[in-house]
């Protein structure tokens, strides 16, 4: 068995009700969890989040998440 560290982006779409986007993203990183399971061929050891960061910041303007299905639908 051969033993690698595997880096995966992963992006993560939310709707929150805190007022703060650094609000969200400690709770995010505190509470929440990611997980990736085994395989057939793959033990996965460990996971962690290792960089947070904003990356469309116009997202945290709509206030109702049926806005952002709506602005979707423009696509």
């Amino acid at each position: 068995m051969k033993y690698e560290t595997v880096f995966i982006m992963v992006r993560v779409m939310v709707h929150s009700d805190h007022a703060h986007t650094r609000d969200t993203v400690r709770e995010l990183e505190n509470q929440s969890s990611l997980l990736l399971t085994d395989t057939a061929n793959i033990n996965v050891l460990e996971t962690e989040i290792l960089v947070s960061r904003i990356a469309n910041t116009k997202v945290h303007r709509f206030t109702k998440p049926n806005q952002m299905a709506a602005m979707e639908g423009d696509k």
